[in-house]
């Protein structure tokens, strides 16, 4: 197999190299003003390749290595990403209980007599 068959790069693959999710929120209106940028640059329609996004498979534009310029123009374009450097990630705290007991009959132990049941 190539492997430049598998070197296009897709608006999620490109979020995540600027440390945001791949599925971030502003990540298909970016998507749509790569592709606006790259038809108005190159007079031709980006690559496609179909990603399973949200129980789909669903088209998604993709660019060449060379072509990131288009995805730099974007994100510097789209007015949420504009002058944006990326938030760090940050963990809330889960709440912490003191473990109560859940009923659960799965935790029943049997007793020294002999087993007639389960409870």
């Amino acid at each position: 197999m190539n492997a430049a068959t598998n070197s296009r790069i897709t608006v999620a693959e490109y979020l995540v190299q600027r440390g945001l999710p791949a599925d971030w929120r502003y990540g298909s209106p970016l998507g749509r003003v790569a592709a606006e940028i790259y038809r108005q640059t190159y007079r031709r329609e980006p690559g496609t390749a179909f990603r399973f996004i949200n129980g789909r498979f669903r088209p998604v534009m993709t660019y060449q290595p060379s072509e990131t310029h288009i995805l730099t123009a974007a994100w510097d374009r789209y007015g949420c990403t504009a002058d944006r450097l990326p938030a760090p990630a940050v963990r809330t705290p889960r709440p912490t209980t003191a473990w109560a007991g859940s009923g659960d009959s799965m935790r029943w132990t049997p007793s020294r007599g002999a087993l007639r049941n389960h409870p």
